[in-house]
């Protein structure tokens, strides 16, 4: 009965793996879009409303990434959310790659800071709710950060019971290098966007 209930809880497990990549990824597609529409209207390489969430007059993504409120935080929101999601798939494939004694660091980290950032939708929402226009993609990240949050929380729980007794230390040098990668292509990507506006190319 004991066997069959672990075999249960890790099928669990794995799917809610599949899952997490899989809100991961969604999300990371859905900002590097919006991130390359946003710099693609203020560099003049395409008309607004002709976008793939260009709908009608009121549901239109351009006119959403034109305004004033898409640079909530000084960056563009579009950009923040892509540095900070292509830093989550990073560190969660690459993190669960290391191995078990790695997992519960990998994913309590990961849990932290989607926590975080559903603190901070709260904000997002209120901006979309006062817009004229509304962008059908947007909420999507949002929704997501949820999902991902939830199932990192419950993995994160799974791997406290597979943690070693006792607990044996792992070395910090693969973590600290996916933390460097991840903070260092955040940051590289709103560089390159304060570089190119003051050039005056955006």
């Amino acid at each position: 009965m004991t066997t069959h209930t672990i075999t249960d809880e890790d099928g669990r497990a794995r799917r809610r793996e599949r899952l997490l990549t899989i809100a991961i990824t969604l999300a990371v597609v859905n900002t590097a879009y919006l991130a390359w529409r946003y710099v693609a209207l203020h560099a003049g390489w395409v008309r607004p409303g002709t976008s793939i969430c260009s709908w009608t007059e009121g549901i239109d993504c351009d006119k959403v990434l034109l305004t004033d409120e898409a640079r909530a935080f000084y960056f563009p929101n579009a950009l923040l959310g892509f540095g900070f999601w292509l830093g989550c798939l990073v560190w969660w494939e690459a993190g669960r790659r290391l191995g078990p004694r790695y997992r519960h660091h990998v994913l309590r980290t990961l849990a932290f800071w989607l926590a975080v950032a559903a603190l901070l939708t709260v904000r997002f929402f209120w901006l979309l709710a006062h817009l004229e226009a509304f962008c059908p993609l947007c909420p999507w990240n949002h929704l997501l950060v949820y999902a991902a949050l939830a199932l990192a929380v419950l993995l994160w729980r799974h791997s406290r019971g597979l943690q070693p007794s006792p607990p044996q230390p792992a070395p910090l040098a693969p973590l600290a290098w996916l933390v460097v990668f991840c903070v260092s292509q955040f940051w590289l990507w709103l560089s390159l966007w304060m570089l190119a506006r003051s050039a005056g190319r955006l």
